[in-house]
């Protein structure tokens, strides 16, 4: 029997734009107890859910269509070990429930990616435009938001505390981990706006983003993004100049946007600046690990004592409790290290370091006078670079919604890889019935494992909260998300 991949039915990406950018808006808790972590949480494994409901779709079609190869198979290679390596890691755990739950959530995750990457491949770069499109119209519906919680803090007469600021999330950093992503795709979105409100639109939803960013002042962030811009420019040079420029007006319109309204307008009414931006050379003399360091020799620790598969997926929460400093270890190699062992760790990073001599090779296609398509590729190297470098210092693969838009990303710049290669003919993928069947029962048994790392806590989240605080054994415990928001088990 021959199955074919559909170019006519494809994956709504628009959707899972659209829920990145409301997850943090949502009014009301979606369960007793959740905070907005935990409705963020619920609306990705929704998303996950639906991207395995697609992919069955996928596997019991029987109509004829088109296959754009949009896989490289070096790459899938390595991807393959890395998630056979964390399944074994899995079983082997203390808490297989946990670890399968996050193993499932990587693995749709990445399946989402390729479903976004077949859409563009199919529609063309305008499916781009609009995607980005729906990302700066979800950031303006944010940044509204935010001036709305601006004018309220200004009215109220007293000093706001800076978590007052920041809208919609339950730590203020978790804004910075999506703004690591959704900052060089507002960049982008200036750059393939054709001249008029389109334009205007994306340089002021830019701007206003990179004030925000001023407003916590996201150190892992800023060096991310100042890491991905240095990265293009060295392997790009003048190609990437024009981009390297959007990057830099936007971000000295956006501090621009973020001293008027955040410090001197408040000075003016006899209050302090608002935010962290001036204290940000202090704290990092004060505090330059962030109290990171800990988190980091346990992470160490626990890599030591489980090197081959490491201590499970999602297992630093568990193993790395009574630290009492965060449910992940705020660094990328260290997580995957300590978590899913050193060979997946090196399988994880031989495939990023394919993709990435991937997009640059796909230089090589676009003409001299391509100028869209080469601030595309800056843009996708810049973000890549970004997330790498803030993910040495933070937890932005872990908190949900920086987790969607990570997808989004990759779906996209994998789709417009895919789009401009040459070369690539169409194909078909001939799936038997048993193949078939093995592919149902593998994606039904990703849904039961995010169901199954749900429950039970998801019936009563301020209950599981209370009891995951421990207040007999810890002093001061505090909440510290990864599935929930109370991240320890």
């Amino acid at each position: 029997m021959v199955l074919r991949f559909p170019s006519a039915i494809l994956f709504p990406s628009l959707l899972v734009v659209f829920a990145a950018a409301i997850s943090p808006l949502w009014p009301f808790s979606i369960v007793e107890g959740g905070g907005f972590h935990d409705n963020q949480r619920i609306i990705e494994i929704s998303c996950l859910v639906l991207t395995a409901l697609f992919g069955a779709t996928l596997l019991i079609r029987s109509g004829r269509e088109d296959l754009r190869q949009i896989f490289d198979r070096r790459i899938i290679f390595f991807l393959f070990w890395f998630f056979l390596l964390g399944l074994a890691s899995s079983v082997f755990a203390y808490s297989p429930r946990h670890a399968l739950f996050e193993w499932a959530g990587f693995l749709l995750l990445l399946t989402m990616s390729a479903l976004i990457a077949s859409e563009i491949r199919a529609k063309g770069q305008a499916w781009l435009d609009k995607i980005l499109l729906f990302c700066g119209l979800g950031a303006a519906v944010y940044i509204v938001i935010e001036a709305v919680v601006y004018i309220v803090a200004i009215n109220a007469g007293g000093q706001p505390s800076n978590s007052f600021l920041i809208y919609g999330f339950d730590n203020y950093r978790f804004l910075n981990h999506v703004q690591t992503v959704t900052l060089p795709l507002l960049g982008l979105l200036i750059c393939r706006s054709g001249n008029g409100k389109q334009k205007i639109f994306a340089w002021g939803v830019a701007s206003s983003w990179w004030a925000l960013l001023f407003v916590p002042a996201g150190r892992g962030t800023l060096l991310g993004l100042a890491a991905g811009v240095c990265a293009a420019w060295f392997c790009l040079r003048s190609d990437a100049k024009p981009w390297c420029r959007v990057m830099l007006w936007s971000g000295l319109a956006g501090l621009g946007i973020y001293v008027l309204f955040y410090v001197l307008i408040p000075l003016s009414l006899g209050l302090h600046p608002f935010g962290f931006l001036s204290s940000v050379i202090e704290r990092t003399i004060e505090n330059p690990d962030s109290s990171r360091w800990s988190l980091w020799v346990r992470a160490w620790q626990i890599t030591l004592a489980h090197p081959w598969l490491g201590a499970g997926p999602l297992h630093f929460a568990h193993f790395g409790r009574d630290v009492q400093l965060g449910a992940h270890p705020h660094n990328w190699m260290l997580q995957i290290a300590c978590e899913w062992g050193i060979p997946a760790l090196l399988a994880l990073a031989a495939a990023i370091v394919l993709g990435f001599k991937k997009l640059l090779a796909a230089r090589q296609y676009l003409l001299p006078t391509d100028v869209r398509n080469h601030l595309t590729l800056a843009a996708w190297l810049t973000t890549g670079v970004a997330i790498l470098v803030d993910g040495l210092v933070s937890g932005l693969i872990v908190m949900p919604t920086s987790q969607l838009w990570i997808a989004v990303y990759i779906g996209c710049c994998w789709g417009w890889v895919a789009s401009i290669t040459p070369a690539q003919r169409d194909s078909t993928l001939r799936l038997s019935m048993a193949v078939r069947f093995s592919g149902l029962a593998g994606l039904v048994m990703l849904i039961y494992f995010l169901g199954n790392g749900m429950w039970p806590e998801i019936r009563n989240l301020s209950l599981h909260e209370e009891q995951n605080l421990q207040k007999e054994r810890y002093a001061h415990p505090v909440p510290r998300p990864r599935i929930w928001r109370a991240g320890y088990f």
